[in-house]
């Protein structure tokens, strides 16, 4: 062994990676969660804009439904009319 420091493994990694940030633990935390952040990013990006679509899609559905509803509970009394009339001539037809 001609460096038993080499031997340490994940220790030696994180005292290398200490010294690279000077010594300081908070630039070595920080550097850390910058880079998971920017791993994380396309894929959070991606799912806010799925999520974003799918609460516009169903909002916009939704509304639609609303509006489409209302208007045949307006249109209910004429609906009712209608029917009894067809009823109405259907039974002068076949008395």
């Amino acid at each position: 062994m001609r460096n038993p420091i080499e031997n340490l493994g994940d220790y030696n990694v994180v005292r290398e990676a200490l010294q690279a940030a000077g010594g300081s633990k908070a630039t070595l935390y920080k550097r850390i969660g910058d880079t998971a952040v920017s791993k994380a990013t396309p894929k959070l990006l991606l799912i806010g804009g799925a999520i974003g679509f799918g609460i516009y899609h169903f909002g916009k559905k939704g509304i639609g439904f609303i509006k489409e509803r209302k208007q045949k509970i307006e249109n209910e009394p004429a609906l009712k009319k209608e029917f009894v009339e067809a009823i109405e001539v259907e039974a002068s037809i076949k008395s």
